[in-house]
């Protein structure tokens, strides 16, 4: 029927003499590495980046805190208590963010006369982190006793 090597019109087939390679060459493998390499590079400083941040906004946090209950206990007192006579004071050591000592908050805070019956609190509480000192200060007036 059909003669062997050639088609059903009677056309001879060439055979392909080019062989194709299977597989990548040690180029292609390079550039793929390198291409990897440097995603992984920038997805490793994308996550330092964000446990950094993490840790910036965790402690901003627990000084606002810090000073929050600070001001506010200092409200509560009566106004001729001698927590709030008026002057500046400081803890004498850093304290931690449960107002303990030994922390890495500096706190301090100023009361201001306003009148025979009133004050200004000022609360400051200053931590140095990351090679920068960085600060978080509320104020409020008080008549005492929690007003």
């Amino acid at each position: 029927m059909f003669n062997k090597g050639k088609n059903k019109m009677g056309i001879k087939k060439s055979k392909n003499i080019i062989k194709k390679d299977k597989g990548f060459s040690i180029i292609e493998l390079l550039i793929a590495m390198s291409i990897m390499a440097i995603g992984m590079l920038a997805a490793a400083s994308m996550q330092y980046s964000a446990v950094r941040n993490n840790t910036t906004g965790n402690t901003s946090t627990q000084a606002t805190m810090l000073a929050k209950a600070t001001l506010e206990m200092l409200k509560s007192q009566d106004i001729g208590s001698t927590a709030l006579s008026v002057g500046d004071y400081e803890d004498p050591t850093g304290v931690d963010a449960g107002g303990n000592p030994g922390g890495i908050y500096n706190r301090n805070w100023r009361i201001d006369p306003l009148g025979t019956n009133s004050r200004r609190i000022s609360v400051t509480v200053e931590w140095t982190k990351f090679g920068g000192t960085r600060r978080v200060s509320v104020r409020s007036n008080t008549m005492g006793n929690g007003i």
